[in-house]
């Protein structure tokens, strides 16, 4: 296998350990490693992670939107989940994966279950993520960052949303829609007839990417500290081997495929702050608002 299909391949096993068997020790990505060595070869593929030229920024205002009526839409829900009262609906991620979605409105962006980035191809020897950890009123998991390009509630998609992949999350859903995609709207929630109900906000609300000044500053902020500590933590790695007196065995085979895979998930974290970065000269975001 080629090193670059092989780290990939690493990647994606070990994704699956954090999921499904919840182990965060550095050993066993080394075990997942020797194992990922007995796969068929894949065929590497190679990130840009340049600047479109054609998406260079505009230095003139943004245009104001033409006004539009508010639209007002319904969306049918399930009466909760047992005894826990959550509203579940369905929604279409990517354009093609229709899954169980719980509203949560404590819950600051998308989040999705292991299984379900499955299907939706997230978890692929070509697109692994980030492996990262999230924290919740339990304490932190591990986790990975990624993005879903659409999420599509009954008649209203929307797109580009940063999004968090967790083990399972209940038999009852299969991931939460959180405010990063329901704050773009007024809600309300009508019991009797069991619906959510959606609308519109004011059309001004369309500059930037229908995204607020804090939003784009937290996700400049979070993948540009992943992706530094990503190839800090390289770096470290690299230098521990150089250091090191040990010329065979397990230790220093260990270290090594730590250090690619960390380097793996350093050119990861590159391509998710490119694609943000894209998505910021698309929309005209000021520069202020993309500091890191």
């Amino acid at each position: 296998m080629n090193p670059t299909g092989f780290i990939r391949k690493l990647g994606t096993v070990v994704v699956s350990m954090l999921l499904y068997a919840g182990t965060s020790d550095a050993q066993s990505v080394a075990d997942a490693a020797r194992a990922a060595r007995a796969k068929q070869p894949e065929t590497s593929h190679v990130f840009t992670n340049k600047d479109d030229p054609a998406a260079a920024p505009s230095t003139t205002a943004p245009s104001t939107a033409k006004p539009v009526l508010t639209a007002r839409h319904e969306i049918p829900y399930d009466p909760y989940e047992g005894s826990t009262q959550r509203v579940i609906i369905r929604a279409t991620l990517n354009g093609r994966v229709t899954a169980r979605l719980a509203v949560d409105t404590g819950a600051p962006t998308t989040i999705i279950s292991g299984a379900l980035a499955e299907r939706l191809g997230l978890l692929s020897e070509t697109s692994a993520g980030v492996w990262t950890r999230a924290g919740g009123i339990g304490g932190s998991t591990p986790a990975i960052r990624t993005f879903l390009e659409t999420i599509r509630v009954g008649d209203i998609e929307q797109q580009f949303f940063p999004t968090t992949i967790v083990r399972e999350l209940s038999t009852g859903f299969e991931g939460l829609i959180g405010m990063d995609f329901l704050s773009l709207f007024a809600m309300r929630i009508d019991p009797a007839r069991r619906v959510l109900v959606l609308e519109d906000v004011p059309p001004s609300s369309t500059v930037y990417g229908q995204r607020s000044e804090q939003w784009w500053r937290s996700n400049y902020k979070e993948l540009a500290n992943l992706r530094r500590r990503w190839s800090d933590y390289a770096e470290k790695l690299n230098k521990a081997i150089e250091d090191s007196n040990i010329t065979a065995g397990g230790g220093i085979e260990d270290a090594r495929l730590m250090l690619e895979f960390a380097r793996k998930q350093a050119s990861e974290a590159e391509v998710l702050f490119d694609l943000l970065n894209k998505r910021a000269m698309q929309y005209v975001v000021p520069m202020s608002w993309r500091e890191y």
